[in-house]
């Protein structure tokens, strides 16, 4: 009987020792459990943002593709481009060609993307049109950009369920083939130096199509169509269509 107070007591210690352990191994799982449970929620945000990116990306894309069927559309139906490479004849879809424009939070200068597609800078103060740089290289065949059609996406394609907020314009030029140094002229007769009759680059002109949609998505296509009867002046095919990567915010 003298030892059961020894044995009693290391009883009760063990069995302390063995809660405390307990305790720990309880604190150390309900620790992984909030983090798995922090992880998670992390995955979740940041796959549900990066759908919602993919959903405005792949919508602002096809509002660029829209308005350069649009405006490709309008081109078929015109007699002459002369009048949509000076500037005076537009697109059906038209909200101006200068000027600033409320875009999904951002402020667009129509005035500054011509600019921009023109010369790559906000302003072509001291680039004249002609001038000659790697990237327009063709002196007085450089084309000049118009801004053909520009408009919301909502004017373009109608109150659609789940349509995202959007502006698009779309420029033409004239084809950097031509040999008639007038840029607001299709197919007009080739200068002397050019030491030909024949100018390859009537009936063709380019379209450059700029969208732009929420939390800064932009998508930019280049487009080259020809008429589909030169002769008679009337219809239109496609030459090229891609988009442009990496094109400037």
């Amino acid at each position: 009987m003298p030892e059961a107070g020894p044995r009693l007591l290391v009883h009760r210690t063990r069995r302390r020792r063995e809660a405390g352990t307990a305790l720990v191994i309880v604190i150390m799982a309900t620790g992984m459990v909030v983090t798995l449970s922090l992880l998670l929620a992390l995955l979740a945000s940041v796959e549900t943002e990066i759908a919602s990116n993919a959903h405005e990306a792949v919508q602002t894309l096809a509002l660029a593709e829209g308005a350069v069927e649009f405006a490709a559309a309008d081109l078929s139906r015109l007699a002459s481009w002369d009048g949509a490479l000076s500037g005076a004849a537009t697109s059906t879809f038209f909200n101006g060609a200068a000027g600033a424009r409320a875009v999904a939070g951002r402020t667009l200068d129509l005035g500054q993307e011509t600019a921009r597609v023109t010369c790559g800078r906000l302003s072509c103060v001291g680039r004249p049109w002609d001038g000659v740089t790697s990237d327009r290289p063709w002196g007085r065949n450089n084309p000049v950009w118009r801004v053909f059609a520009s408009g919301r996406a909502l004017d373009l394609l109608g109150n659609v369920r789940g349509l995202l907020p959007g502006y698009a314009v779309v420029w033409v030029g004239d084809d950097v083939s031509e040999n008639d140094a007038d840029p607001t002229s299709d197919g007009g007769p080739p200068v002397a130096e050019a030491r030909t009759v024949v100018n390859p680059g009537a009936g063709v002109i380019y379209l450059k199509a700029v969208a732009w949609g929420p939390r800064g998505s932009r998508r930019e296509l280049d487009v080259v169509v020809e008429r589909a009867d030169p002769m008679a002046q009337t219809g239109i095919v496609l030459r090229s269509w891609r988009e442009a990567r990496g094109a400037a915010p």
